[in-house]
This record gives structure tokens, sequence and C-alpha cells, in this order.
């Protein structure tokens, strides 16, 4: 792996360290009546704690590549001429947007309350050159900011994503309990992903900057357990301890690996990982990727090699021993050969992977040992004993998933000698595999089936799974057929008619952002909702529209659902890990005051809107500047 044009960051993130440092003192539509003042916080304790952010500019010295360019911060920047960096500060009334100076316009270059080297990080004015206001309940850009604020003083205090609860609202200065832990891989791959999109949008050096130290997060997810393609859901080391309590974490318990050694460094790991955190981490990569530039070859290097790792992976065969349960009986050990798989050693049983089969639920499939991505999982359960009258076990999400991790492969190593051998095999693999588990050809009639279950909701999350590889799957398939049926037969003619009413933003521009023509209206739609998003801090606030008469409908078997025609608007809408993956129709839940939530699902729909031009910067000549 190269070691690029400048030292990392360090691998385990932002929040371990303390990068950042907080604060905002706007009002809150969830929230008290005002925040905390603009200081990060010790985990569970009310000490400030300022720390300067790494400068993760190309040194003058380093070799470039001539018209590349990066920020270095909200009027500077930095551009390869002749082949060396130089370094320029941007006009008076220009700041530096998308790597260039621009009259008008500039990017943050840190977070708001953030103090550096004496300088506190405030709004600021291109044109004006003085402060400026921040107005977070009108401006959605102004909103984003204040959701980073919360994000280091709550939800990336462990180092990655987790939902933060406060023994002490409204005051929100003690956190006692950290819940979420278990999901942590998906929502910070998902943060990553976000960051990514900002990227690309502003070119702002503060995200710049969290992608590259997020990307280093969810490698540690990748290797710290030492074992090629499996995904830990959360990584700490053993020597790190936390003044509060952390869900799903506990070494006695049978998915957690306390004390694993990887390079040197004892860990401890959540494991038993599943298909859903996969999809996270694997979004936020092909994104990231796409977001950083020549000034980052270090980190798309190590994209690459985590990507690349995983499908290869995934295409070798193994022979394995197999301990089954099919629909609650258990089958005597037996031996099969296995494809689209992840092999855990350290979490098989007595040698062998263990599986857990209910026909009636076959997207629910329990396994410990491995991970597994089968279009058709009954391509392996034929292979025991008495069941080869099985009948198929098509999932259509299974079949998304694998098709674009292929994908996702042969994107990152497009042009890049070093790769050219595992880019050949891949790519015939994925094109011409005859294999009982078929190719591209096979897992996208298999994907063809896809619906979205789930009576009253119970299966919403499935669906989101599902969005996040196929936004990648439908952009970087360039075979034109293939290209049709996912766009078009999977994507608007089956998935789209299922959301189009469920004011689902996330979905809404992954639809918009890879089909040739969306349906008139949906963008415009979308940005509605996303206007009426709440301001940070994202509490558990008490919701009951039961009453409401803007809600009057009801889904038949459904308590306290609004009718399925319809959804709850944004704005109204019962709080949640990440909105776009829990169903719409909910009217009513109790609250928790002391529970707060990261707000990854603004900042990753927000951004992306932006990303795709489906929404303007309401704040173009405002940034967020050292001074």
């Amino acid at each position: 792996m190269g070691t690029g044009l400048f030292s990392r960051a360090g691998v385990l993130g932002l929040g371990f360290f303390g990068v950042i440092a907080c604060g905002d003192s706007a009002p809150t539509a969830e929230g008290p009546p005002s925040a905390p003042a603009p200081t990060s916080t010790t985990p569970g304790s009310t000490e400030p704690s300022r720390t300067t952010p790494p400068d993760t500019t190309p040194p003058s010295s380093s070799p470039c590549a001539t018209g590349a360019s990066v920020c270095r911060g909200y009027n500077q920047r930095m551009a390869c001429n002749a082949g060396k960096w130089v370094e320029e500060t941007c006009a008076s009334g220009s700041g530096c947007y998308k790597g260039a100076c621009v009259v008008g316009k500039c990017s943050d270059e840190c977070v708001e309350g953030t103090i550096s080297n004496g300088k506190m990080c405030v709004p600021w004015s291109i044109a004006t050159d003085k402060p400026a206001t921040s107005a977070p309940a009108d401006k959605l850009h102004d909103r984003a900011r204040g959701f980073y604020v919360w994000m280091e003083k709550a939800s990336m205090v462990t180092g990655a994503i987790g939902s933060a609860h406060f023994s002490d609202p409204p005051a929100y200065t003690t956190i006692d309990r950290m819940d979420g832990i278990g999901d942590s891989a998906i929502w910070t791959g998902a943060y990553l992903g976000a960051e990514s999109f900002r990227l690309r949008a502003t070119g702002s050096s503060d995200a710049r900057m969290r992608v590259r130290s997020l990307a280093e997060t969810v490698h540690l997810l990748l290797v710290a357990a030492g074992e090629p393609g499996i995904l830990m859901r959360w990584v700490k080391p053993s020597s790190k301890s936390f003044p509060f309590e952390i869900g799903d974490y506990d070494c006695s318990i049978e998915r957690v690996h306390c004390n694993v050694d990887y390079k040197g460094t004892k860990y401890d790991l959540i494991g038993h990982v599943s298909r859903d955190q996969y999809q996270g981490v694997m979004f936020g990569l092909v994104n990231a990727y796409d977001a950083l530039g020549a000034a980052d070859e270090d980190i798309r290097e190590m994209i690459r090699a985590d990507i690349v790792t995983i499908v290869k992976e995934l295409m070798k065969e193994r022979t394995l021993s197999v301990n089954l349960t099919f629909n609650g009986v258990k089958v005597p050990t037996s031996t099969v050969t296995a494809r689209f798989i992840v092999v855990s050693p350290r979490e098989m049983k007595n040698g062998a992977i263990d599986l857990r089969v209910d026909l009636g639920k076959p997207d629910d499939s329990e396994m410990y040992g491995f991970q597994e991505f089968y279009p058709n999982l009954a391509h392996l359960v034929r292979q025991l004993p008495g069941l080869s009258w099985v009948p198929d076990i098509p999932r259509a999400s299974s079949a998304i998933m694998l098709t674009s991790f292929f994908r996702a492969a042969l994107h990152v190593t497009k042009d890049v000698p070093a790769y050219a051998k595992d880019r050949a095999d891949i790519l015939a693999y994925y094109t011409s595999s005859k294999t009982s588990g078929g190719n591209v050809n096979d897992w996208l009639l298999v994907a063809k089936k896809w619906s979205d279950g789930g009576k009253c909701g119970n299966g919403y999350y499935a669906n989101n799974i599902t969005m996040m590889p196929m936004y990648n799957l439908a952009r970087l398939e360039d075979d034109p057929a293939r290209s049709l049926v996912i766009k078009k037969e999977i994507l608007e003619d089956k998935m789209w008619p299922a959301f189009e009413k469920t004011k689902n933003v996330f979905f809404s521009y992954v639809y918009a952002g890879v089909v040739t023509a969306p349906k008139a209206g949906t963008t415009k739609s979308a940005g509605d909702q996303i206007a009426q998003f709440p301001i940070a801090p994202r509490i558990n606030r008490p919701v009951d529209l039961r009453q409401s008469p803007k809600y009057t409908s009801r889904e038949n078997g459904c308590a306290d659902q609004v009718g399925h025609h319809e959804a709850v608007d944004v704005g109204d809408r019962v709080t949640a890990d990440f909105m776009w993956q829990r169903h719409p129709w909910g009217l009513y839940d109790g609250g928790d005051p002391g529970q707060t939530q990261p707000g990854i699902d603004y900042l990753l729909a927000y951004f992306m809107g932006q990303h795709h031009g489906f929404l303007d910067d309401d704040t173009p000549g405002t940034c967020l500047a050292l001074k």
C-alpha cells in the first residue's frame, strides 16, 4: 500500500482522539431551548477539550499532477503547478470552493466553536470579511453545520457512530450510555458517504479531513480481526475506556472478542456481522474513493485494497463443515462447497460454520462463523443431507448487494496497473462464472424479483440496505443492457413505485440521482421534506399524532399508523437513528428526552442533494473560518 503525500491522521478516526472541538448556541426544534456552549467535552463529563485538527495539506515539496487542487482553508488552496504544490490565498471577496478561488463563495475549514492556535471557528462572510450570523432554523446549510457540533459532542465520542444517551436533559452535559454500537459500522459508513458528498459538492477542507479520517476508521473495522473480508461492527483499543455504559459491548458474550492483536496493538471487537453493516461501509468507501483525488492517493489505495479483498473472498470456493438448523430443526453436521461468503474462523463452532434458515423468513437467516451474500440461498442448503428438495430461496437484496460489490471492485481498479490481474479475474467471474451461483446475469434475474414486503413496516429497514448498494450499482454499471435492467426494470419500475409516496428523501435522491429521467416533481417534493428536518440536537421527543386532523386515515391491522397510501411529514415524524430506514407511517412514540441521535440522515440526504444539483447552498457567501 502506498504512503501517499502525507501521513495519515490516525487509524481510529476523529472521535477517539478528540480531533474536533465543537459547540453551537442556536435554538433547536427538538432539543433544549439552547445547545451547549461552544466547547467539546471529554466523553461523559463536562470538562472542555480542544485539539488542533490535523493538517492534511500536501507538502509543497511533494510531486503532483498538474491541474490538481484542494482547499486548505476557507480562502486558501493548494494547486499543482508544473509538478509542484503551490499555496494560494484567494483575493478579497473570493474563497476556496471545489479547489478553486471563486468570487462570492467559500467552504468550511472547521466546526463551529473549534479553537485552534488561539482562533475560534465562526461563521464568516466572504463579501464583508466580517462575522456572519448562523441561522439553522432557516438555512439548510447552517442546519448541517449544527449537526457536526453534536456529532463530535455525542455520537462520535467512541471513535465511530453511536446514539448517545444523556443522564441530565435538558443540560446534555453527561453521557451515561451509548446505544447503537452494534450497528456502528453501517452508520459510520453512511457518515463517510455523507462527508464524501459534502466534499464533492463544496471542496471543503474540513470535509476532506473527515473523509480521510472516517475512511481509516472504516478500514480498521475491516482489518482489526485479521480475517480477510470480515467486517467488525465496532472496534476500540483494549486500553481505551469510557465513563459510560456501551450497549452490545461485553467481553463475556459470544459476539464480542477482546484483546485481539492487530499490528502490535490489542483491540476489543464486536463481531457477528450482518449484511446490513456491509452496505453502509461499501456505500461510504466507494463514494469516498470518488470524492478524493490525486492528493489523497494513499487513502484511495487503502480503499481500493479493502474493496478488492472483500470481492476476492466472495469469489473463493471453500469446502466447509456446516451446522444447520432448518425451519427450527437441527440437521446433522455436513460438508458443503460454498462461495459468496466471508469467513470468521474465531466465530466458527467446533470448526464449522453455523447456519439457521427459516423458509418463511429467508432474509432473516442467522449465521455464525461467516457472512453470506447468496442471491439464491438454496444453492448452499441443497448440499446438505436430505435437503436436495428445498425450493429456490431467492433473495433480491443479496443479489443487488453482491452485484454492487463486484461493480465497486471493477470501478476502483480501473486503469490501475498494479491491479490489472485482479481486475481481469473479477471481471471474468462477474460476466462469465459457470459455478452454481452463476454470474451477474443470473444475479440480476433474482434482483428483478424484488418486493418491499413487511406488514406494517416491520421490514422497512431492509429497503434501506437495498437502496444503499443500488445507488452504487446503478451509477457504476457500464454495460448498456445490464444498466437498463438495473435502472429501468428494477429501480424505476419496481422499487420507486413502492417508495414514491413515503416521503423518503434519501431514497428519492438515490432514484433521481441515477436514472435518466426521474418522475417530475420528485426532487422538489424531496426538497420540501428535507427542509422540515428538525435542527440539532436530535432528541427522541414524544410524538402523538393520533388525534391530528392532518393524519386521519389508518392502515388496517397496523396500530397507530396512518394509511400507507400516504406518509407522515418529515417534520412531524417519530425520531429515529436513521430516519430513512424507519417506516414513515407511525403516529405515536413516548420519546426519551435523554436519548440523542446522530443526524447522519440529515447530512447524507442534504449533501447528496447538493452533489446532484437538487439543492442549492443557501449560504454561498458564508463559511466557517478560524478567526
